[in-house]
């Protein structure tokens, strides 16, 4: 009886063993006309062996990851170190937006200093603009209190402002020559035109920057100069230009000749202007012509 359950088993375990090994062709053919495009011949064992293969080495990869740096590379698990150094490139990337929409606003100022066009407002961007709906602006106790206390401490007392916040700058005539159209913002005349004798060497008022070296259809060959204290000079119909934009010129150093360009111009003569913090002023209230 043992013997037979032992032949019964021996014939169940090859007739598994049959099953497994047994072959199966696998095979891609066209729809229309089945004809086969690709056979593969599988057997269950080699199926269940290449799952397995799989699964350990997506578990095995899933531990390299998780065990070692390259975690840094996995959204959401970055270390703290590289969300610190993420955070902040994503600040100074900000900042160098707001500086370069600032540089872009300024620059179109110039262009429109030139032109005679409205100045552009600069952009402010706010990075909280729900803090004034937070501040209460409602008289308190205290705040009367602190305000009493305050305005009987000042009276009888005499403030001095001991620091001076003026400098006085020295302007340089850009020519000497005789002024035959004065500042006048009515005209939209917002500098004075001065004649002087033909090949005249135009200098600079101040020393500064060079941020304008260009030619236009209505001013001709026009150049300019950044210097210190928000000023900006100037020279207009120019014939020919001495300095390219971004040249440092000392005061009184030559930048341009004396010139007729420009549909505005009806003769050898120079348009000289000053601008202080984007607003034209006389330049007659600087420089001694």
């Amino acid at each position: 009886m043992i013997f037979a359950n032992i032949m019964i088993d021996k014939q169940r375990l090859l007739l598994l063993w049959k099953k497994v090994l047994k072959k199966y062709r696998f095979v891609i053919m066209t729809d229309d006309s089945y004809e086969e495009r690709f056979s593969l011949k599988l057997n269950r064992l080699s199926v269940f062996a290449f799952i397995w293969v799989v699964v350990f080495f997506c578990v095995f990869l899933a531990i390299l990851i998780l065990t070692t740096s390259l975690t840094d590379y996995v959204p959401g698990k970055a270390s703290e170190d590289v969300q610190k150094e993420l955070t902040l490139l994503s600040e100074q990337s900000d900042s160098l937006l707001a500086i370069l929409n600032s540089q872009h606003t300024y620059m179109q100022n110039v262009r429109n200093i030139i032109s005679g066009n409205k100045l552009i407002s600069p952009q402010i961007i706010e990075s909280n603009k729900n803090i004034e709906d937070e501040i209460s602006f409602e008289k308190s106790i205290e705040d009367s209190i602190l305000r009493a206390t305050l305005e009987s401490e000042d009276k009888g007392v005499i403030r001095t402002n001991t620091e001076n916040y003026t400098e006085v700058l020295m302007f340089f005539p850009p020519i000497e020559g005789i002024i035959t159209d004065q500042f006048n913002p009515k005209t939209k005349h917002f500098g004075v035109d001065l004649v002087a004798k033909e090949k005249t060497r135009i200098s600079t008022v101040l020393e500064g920057t060079v941020i304008i070296s260009n030619w236009t259809a209505e001013t001709g060959y026009v150049i300019g100069v950044q210097h210190k204290n928000n000023y900006i000079s100037i020279y207009k119909h120019n014939s020919i230009l001495l300095k390219d934009v971004g040249d440092f010129v000392n005061v009184g150093e030559p930048i341009a000749i004396i010139g007729n360009s420009g549909e505005l111009s009806s003769g050898p003569h120079l348009h000289f202007e000053l601008w202080h913090r984007g607003e034209p002023v006389n330049p007659e209230n600087y420089i001694l012509f």
